[in-house]
């Protein structure tokens, strides 16, 4: 299985769902050459998954007021901006959490 996220417009706006798939994973064999055809693809489009990001923008805590849940994403507070590599320490430091609470 292979996850692929663009987070910015340019050509492949264009592009409708099948040829976006076969571009992608052109793309992607170009840098693994064992890389074999996808069974199945699926595109997901969705203009509002991300959040306007500034300076001042609020983000609530991982912490909760429910015990033992914990959130966790690019959204959640962070050292890092809103990107995936905050999204899995956010994941990693919940799930830190949720085992401490066990």
């Amino acid at each position: 299985m292979i996850a692929v996220v663009i987070s910015t417009g340019g050509v492949h706006s264009d592009y409708g769902s099948a040829e976006l798939s076969a571009t992608l994973h052109e793309e992607l064999a170009a840098l693994l050459p064992d890389l074999p055809d996808p069974l199945w693809s699926r595109v997901f489009i969705e203009k509002r998954a991300t959040f306007a990001c500034r300076y001042d923008t609020a983000r609530p805590p991982r912490h909760t007021a429910v015990p033992r849940l914990w959130l966790a994403g690019d959204y959640v507070h962070s050292d890092y901006p809103a990107t995936l590599e905050a999204a899995v320490r956010s994941g990693i430091a919940a799930a830190d959490e949720v085992l401490r609470d066990s």
